[in-house]
């Protein structure tokens, strides 16, 4: 079980890591095919589109770690300074949620560091045959974000129509995105109309719901 009480290990941020995303850590790398790697990338990234991050501890440490993951627990540590380390941040996570973790169990949880809030959602015991851990991150500060390429596939968006829709996707408003793209609003407003007739939606609101369903395409 997840021991809040002992002292943390020194796991160091890595914010810059060249490392493999899911190998952080000393564990032995798993061998897998081409077509198996691909079928991962592609996992991960949806995951990451839709704000889902994953860590897996084992012995008191963080072993493994998505890259969303990675995000949730290092804005988690800018936003308490006295979480110096990925498990630290992750002892943060598990305190608020007010949850036991036995070893071996697999967590949903939901977060949000905007409010300070985490509640846990669903919990498989014995879903490892040994101590890991793995919890199941949602970030619900993230936006749902589509893949460009099914933009483009899905609506035959130009590319700065895609662009535009991405930036809409982040949660930015159009003033905020003519500004940072150096265009006028006029022009920003008319790719908006035509994001409108080819994705057949006529408010905004409905155009972002539709591209945060769009986000678990790869």
């Amino acid at each position: 079980m997840l021991n809040l009480s002992q002292a943390l290990p020194n796991v160091a941020l890595q914010r810059h890591s060249t490392e493999s995303s899911f190998n952080i850590s000393n564990s032995v790398p798993t061998v897998h095919s081409e077509a198996n790697s691909h079928k991962h990338d592609g996992l991960r990234g949806v995951l990451a589109r839709i704000g889902c991050g994953q860590v897996l501890l084992r012995c008191g440490r963080v072993v493994e770690l998505s890259p969303a993951g990675r995000a949730i627990l290092e804005r988690e540590s800018r936003a308490n300074a006295s979480h110096e380390t990925l498990y630290g941040a992750v002892k943060e996570l598990v305190s608020r949620a007010g949850a036991q973790f036995p070893a071996g169990s697999t967590s949903w949880l939901a977060t949000s560091t905007k409010e300070g809030f985490t509640a846990l959602i669903n919990q498989v015991a014995n879903a490892w045959s040994d101590e890991t851990i793995a919890l199941i991150l949602l970030d619900l500060d993230a936006h749902p974000e589509p893949s460009p390429r099914t933009l483009q596939r899905l609506f035959g968006f130009t590319a700065a129509e895609t662009q535009l829709a991405i930036e809409l996707a982040r949660g930015n408003n159009l003033i905020d995105i003519a500004r940072a793209r150096r265009l006028s609003r006029t022009t920003v407003r008319s790719q908006l109309a035509s994001l409108f007739v080819k994705t057949q939606t006529r408010r905004q609101a409905d155009l972002i719901a539709l591209l945060g369903r769009l986000a678990i395409l790869p």
